[in-house]
């Protein structure tokens, strides 16, 4: 739980080169220099969550499509299911 909120705190920061000794520096003085490689993997973890994220919200013409098609299957389906007056 430390290590992951460690790990959010720099992802937020968008960490670099420069923040990396300072960090060293506070887990050291609080005793959780042992959590620097668990902080590590949950920082690549959050990497790739923002990554795969934008790939998925990525819109393309495929699934533009597909979804214009889903939309009209659900109107036409939902019309000839209502009884007719």
């Amino acid at each position: 739980m430390i290590a992951t909120d460690y790990a959010k705190a720099l992802y937020q920061l968008q960490a670099n080169a420069r923040n990396l000794p300072a960090l060293r520096a506070l887990l050291k003085r609080r005793g959780h220099e042992k959590l620097l490689p668990r902080i590590l993997s949950e920082y690549q973890k959050l990497a790739l969550q923002e990554k795969r994220l934008q790939v998925h919200k990525k819109v393309t013409p495929e699934k533009e499509r597909a979804r214009i098609l889903l939309e009209l299957y659900r109107t036409l389906t939902h019309a000839a299911a209502e009884p007719q007056k």
